[in-house]
């Protein structure tokens, strides 16, 4: 059996369509929250909870990102507090970072037998060389970049950066990164409805 190998292009549109195909159901589910009281009844029941399940599937997802902030103009318009919901949405996030820094930090127990003693001897040096730079870094990563903060917090779990220092660095970034997205998504849904 032959595998099908798709070209990056086509990866590309294929995840790019299903974004704006979320994002489509986002805005047709703001639309829907102001008018219809069956789902503002929807989003009312699982609330809360509902939102934190929802950031923290969205905070882990390295295929296809699920933006849950995008919802935000339906979580609003069913009467859900803005500030509330910012909290709950990064905190979600922040545990799905949390989850994604132990497996890149169990990861180094099973590959750093196949990795070259040398370039262990690197990494370690790097690290005790570079402390807080990484800090920095994941903050501005998780504050204005919409991709999943993975991809810095499993390279800062295998290197083994102290999990107290970055939970705060992601958890403000995640706080920020959702504010500006939310007020953007408020903003398209007041001048598009």
């Amino acid at each position: 059996m032959r595998k099908i190998n798709l070209a990056p292009e086509i990866k590309f549109l294929v995840s790019l369509a299903l974004l704006v195909a979320i994002l489509a159901f986002a805005f047709w589910l703001s639309v829907a929250a102001s008018d219809n009281q069956y789902v503002q009844e929807i989003i009312t029941r699982y609330g809360y909870f509902g939102i934190f399940a929802a950031a923290v599937v969205s905070g882990f997802n390295l295929v296809v990102p699920i933006p849950a902030v995008s919802f935000i103009p339906a979580l609003i318009e069913s009467g859900l507090n803005f500030w509330t919901t910012i909290l709950i949405l990064s905190l979600g996030m922040t545990i799905a970072d949390v989850a994604a820094y132990i497996l890149g930090r169990a990861g180094r127990g099973v590959f750093s037998h196949a990795l070259n003693q040398k370039v262990m001897q690197r990494l370690n040096k790097l690290r005790d060389k570079h402390q807080y730079l990484p800090l920095g870094i994941i903050f501005l990563f998780a504050s204005i970049v919409p991709f999943p903060n993975e991809i810095i917090v499993v390279p800062l779990g295998f290197l083994r950066y102290r999990m107290t220092y970055l939970i705060g660095a992601v958890f403000l970034g995640n706080i920020i990164f959702n504010t500006l997205y939310s007020k953007g998504f408020l903003e398209l849904f007041r001048i598009l409805y």
